[in-house]
């Protein structure tokens, strides 16, 4: 991995013609100033697979880097705070110039290296597949199609055809009405993929946006403000613009922003483009991930409250081979954790000898009590008790999992999980949760504008998708698990409350939660604490599982952090152990 990583780092150094700039491997939404980070390659073998010598591996990773210095060399790094400041009031325009500021800089740069386009191919082509895969569903919106189609314009591709070579791009899937707007979008999107800097792209894509907006209803445009469940099209821009030096360096910027009411009050204002990390997580990807911990106040608006049978949808079947194929690759884990959880069922289930009784097996230590007069010698056989325990699986689908492809390791736990209770005859159910629709387009068609001012109400209802319920045949319904994906906004602390009520009706005497999460909730992290705090003072165990980040460790007093399942089976047996089974805790008292 040090040796593609050296080599990586060269290719970026004589393309930007930068001898001091550094690539190392690290989270690609915190891009710095004089270093580039590309995804880890175990990652990268996770989303593509085959193995790090594949040429499509390699042309990916070559891909990543190349992108990142595009945007270098053509100056995009310092348009990105403002791009994003004038996606506060016009929701959907950072997503549109970004699209087209995308094709620019891969086009600038291939026209200079013609034998960089191949990589950019090979980028972009998981996530054209992605986007397929969620159009069929039914969850890919019109603007992210439009974007899409946006994009393959700008690259000289023709949306809803199949590409001749090198490309060789399958976009038939696209929606006809989608590709009649497109028509009407061409000659700008073509403008700005030609442009000579960011600041003809922006001007293009505010006319592009001022189209769209005539077009399509205002809540689709608001789905921009939040981390929808879509393919983003490949791009790493950093979570802030270039230091201050670089901002206002090209007064043609300015201006573009001279009707931003700022401006009017009292001129460009440098510290008004300093983004909070709240806007910049809505804005994708490559933000980073916003967390608050801090009491406030949290709310549901009247429209969005629901009873719980009214949150539930039960998730059409899965593809068997889809299931198989993630079952295979984690098989020796799944056997490995099946049989650390009998041995402990067969500890608790163990013959044991109790009691005072005047028959039964002799206790020899208790003979000296004869001579007290005292006759209840003897112990009799302990009836083993059954594993007397239940688990809810609960995994979050909302948009953050996108991020990173998280959802793909949150969906492998939580098939991993579900195949061990199976098989140790657990009774169990797995659910997925979400909120039914973008909180950012519910909160503005309320009127809550912007909506990142109003994150401490819930707009939209809940939205809970029974993959297995209790009562369920875990065969029969095990394909449906291939359906978890990222979906729309998540509030931990109502989810968990909802997996409570279900489970207070279990005659088992232990309950369990597992929750698999990036650990980002929703609004004010401080309930989902409370939440967590006090279901755990009812009775019920809660295990946290961080899936790549570490926001676990801030709400839960169980968790595990995890990228691979050997660690997540060997830490979940040891907290079964000690919290759930009350393993560890004898030997404490002892």
């Amino acid at each position: 991995m040090e040796r593609r990583r050296n080599r990586l780092e060269v290719l970026a150094q004589v393309t930007s013609h930068d001898y001091s700039l550094a690539l190392r491997y690290g989270d690609i939404a915190h891009q710095e100033k004089s270093t580039i980070l590309i995804e880890d390659p175990e990652r990268t073998l996770e989303r593509l697979g085959g193995d790090l010598d594949d040429e499509h591996v390699i042309r990916y990773q070559k891909g990543m880097t190349l992108i990142e210095v595009a945007h270098r060399i053509e100056g995009s790094l310092r348009w990105l705070a403002r791009a994003a400041r004038a996606n506060r009031e016009r929701p959907g325009l950072f997503q549109i110039w970004h699209a087209l500021e995308d094709a620019r800089c891969e086009n600038r740069l291939a026209a200079d290296l013609p034998g960089t386009r191949k990589n950019f191919i090979e980028f972009i082509r998981p996530a054209l597949g992605e986007a397929e895969r969620l159009n069929a569903r039914g969850e890919l919106s019109v603007f992210f199609q439009i974007q899409w189609g946006l994009y393959l314009i700008g690259q000289g591709v023709e949306p809803g055809t199949r590409s001749p070579a090198p490309t060789k791009f399958d976009t038939t899937w696209m929606e006809p009405e989608v590709l009649d707007f497109l028509d009407d979008l061409r000659q700008l999107a073509l403008r700005a993929s030609r442009a000579e800097s960011p600041a003809e792209a922006f001007e293009c894509a505010e006319e592009l946006y001022a189209t769209i907006r005539e077009r399509l209803p205002e809540e689709m445009l608001d789905q921009a403000l939040q981390d929808a469940p879509i393919p983003d099209i490949p791009e790493e821009a950093p979570q802030k613009s270039e230091n201050r030096e670089n901002d206002g360096a090209d007064s043609e910027v300015d201006e573009l922003f001279s009707t931003d009411p700022v401006e009017e009050e009292g001129g460009f204002d440098e510290e008004e483009l300093e983004l909070s990390e709240e806007e910049l997580a809505s804005l994708g990807h490559w933000a980073s991930p916003w967390f608050e911990l801090k009491g406030n106040k949290k709310d549901v608006h009247p429209t969005a409250s629901r009873a719980d049978e009214a949150t539930i949808f039960i998730p059409p079947e899965g593809k068997a081979e889809e299931y198989q194929a993630i079952v295979d690759g984690a098989s020796s884990q799944i056997k490995v954790l099946a049989w650390k959880l009998m041995q402990i069922i067969q500890e608790r289930q163990y013959t044991r000898f109790s009691g005072s009784f005047r028959s039964g097996k002799l206790n020899t230590p208790k003979l000296w009590k004869q001579r007290l007069g005292k006759y209840h010698l003897f112990q009799r056989k302990e009836e083993p008790k059954r594993l007397d325990i239940c688990f809810t699986l609960l995994v979050d689908e909302s948009g953050s999992m996108n991020r990173e492809s998280k959802y793909l390791a949150a969906r492998e736990a939580t098939v991993f999980f579900a195949e061990v209770l199976d098989r140790v005859d657990v009774p169990f159910e797995v659910i997925g949760y979400s909120t039914e629709s973008s909180e950012a387009a519910m909160a503005a068609s309320l009127g809550h504008v912007p909506a990142f001012k109003f994150r401490h109400i819930r707009h939209s209802p809940l939205q809970h998708r029974i993959y297995k319920a209790f009562d369920e045949p875990f065969q029969r319904s095990k394909n449906r698990l291939v359906n978890i994906y990222p979906r729309f906004n998540n509030w931990d602390e109502e989810h968990l409350q909802f997996a409570y009520r279900r489970l207070i009706v279990r005659d088992e005497t232990e309950k369990v939660i597992i929750i698999t999460s990036d650990g980002q909730p929703n609004g004010d992290a401080s309930h989902l604490v409370e939440t967590v705090h006090r279901l755990e003072k009812l009775g019920v165990r809660i295990v946290g599982v961080g899936v790549v980040d570490p926001f676990v460790e801030q709400i839960y007093p169980n968790y595990i952090v995890v990228k691979h399942l050997d660690q997540l089976a060997e830490e979940l047996v040891q907290i079964l152990r000690r919290e759930l089974l009350g393993i560890g805790e004898e030997a404490r008292a002892r």
